[in-house]
């Protein structure tokens, strides 16, 4: 996943919002944030997807 190397180029405060078809995303992501010290802003499913709503820290 490139979200981790993605992050880390992101200014503090930056929302980002991400889409997937992973069913595992929904554990595996929020995991990482915590450990990262970054926030889960939300998690929706739509449509066969989720969007990940995450902001920097």
């Amino acid at each position: 996943m490139d979200l981790i190397g993605k992050v880390k180029t992101l200014e503090s405060g930056t929302v980002v919002e991400l889409l997937t078809t992973e069913p595992n995303s929904t554990t595996d992501i929020p995991e990482w944030l915590e450990e990262a010290g970054h926030d889960l802003l939300g998690i929706d499913e739509r449509d066969g997807h989720w969007n990940i709503s995450l902001e920097v820290n």
